[in-house]
């Protein structure tokens, strides 16, 4: 139906959770919406549901960013999804905002405004641009720059439900420390399959960036080999052949400084991790069926 699914995923985050919702339920917009909480949280907390637009599923199946994704597309009733964070604050107007520009026929993703409240929020050249030569997305989403881009923010960005169907949804390959360029990568399946994303400063929101729960990664072994095998999923899927050599290239200066910095040999890990990533990227993307 015509509207918009909220759809939020959290983990171990209730106070956040609860806040973000009850600003949602507090949005001027006059179409339908429904929201839908994917909460993978060690216990339960049905006093989420309270309000008849919340549908809550409390999910012990699996645990991952990317799998919570395609379990709330799935479960969505209207033809427009919203992705948000668990932890943030919202213009009164948002889903207005994401709204008229989702609708439009050219755009099969919006990127909406995203402002750390806590940490930096640097300026950048080009926002939610993808730099093919190093396999990096820049982001910048708190930049009043509307316009084209590359690729969205994961906490929040709208898509058209047929577009997640048909470029088959978030990959779960990507699902290891914080999933890192799953949002990325689903932005660069879209576009080639020829849709263009907007971004939309307007669409806004503060992120609070809290300090516990979710799904970060403290150790830099663990991380980095998260990291290279996220990465390597990117380089072997989007880029050419040139593109490839010298976004490895690039990828082993960052290990190199790593290593420097934390006085540690983090090219083994690293090596392995992106391997397999290489070899995944390879693959079809993997959605799970959660319906």
């Amino acid at each position: 139906m015509d509207g918009i699914s909220v759809i939020i995923p959290t983990l171990n985050r209730t106070d956040f959770v609860k806040k973000t919702v009850s600003q949602l339920l507090n949005q001027v917009f006059d179409k339908s919406f429904e929201i839908l909480v994917v909460d993978q949280s060690d216990n339960e907390d049905p006093e989420l549901a309270r309000d008849s637009s919340v549908r809550y599923f409390h999910v012990t199946s699996f645990r991952g960013l990317p799998e919570a994704r395609n379990f709330g597309w799935q479960h969505a009733r209207c033809d427009f999804v919203l992705y948000l964070d668990d932890d943030i604050e919202i213009d009164s107007d948002l889903l207005n905002e994401h709204y008229k520009m989702i609708t439009q026929p050219q755009y099969g993703i919006v990127a909406g405004g995203i402002t750390e409240k806590n940490n930096a929020n640097p300026s950048v050249k080009k926002v939610g641009y993808f730099n093919y030569y190093t396999a990096t997305p820049s982001r910048g989403f708190n930049m009043s720059r509307n316009g084209l881009v590359h690729h969205a923010p994961g906490g929040n960005i709208s898509i058209k439900r047929r577009v997640l169907e048909q470029v088959g949804g978030f990959d779960e390959q990507l699902n290891v420390g914080a999933a890192l360029y799953e949002e990325t990568d689903l932005c660069l399946r879209a576009t080639a399959a020829g849709y263009q994303i907007f971004f939309n400063h307007d669409a806004h929101v503060v992120h609070l960036a809290a300090k516990a729960g979710g799904c970060r990664v403290a150790d830099i072994r663990e991380y980095l080999s998260f990291f290279a095998h996220n990465r390597g999923i990117i380089i072997s899927r989007h880029l050419n052949a040139v593109q490839r050599l010298t976004a490895f290239g690039y990828l082993l200066k960052m290990v190199m400084a790593y290593s420097v910095s934390y006085r540690r040999n983090l090219f083994g890990c690293f090596l392995t991790a992106y391997r397999q990533g290489f070899s995944k990227g390879k693959l079809a993307p993997r959605c799970g069926n959660y319906v």
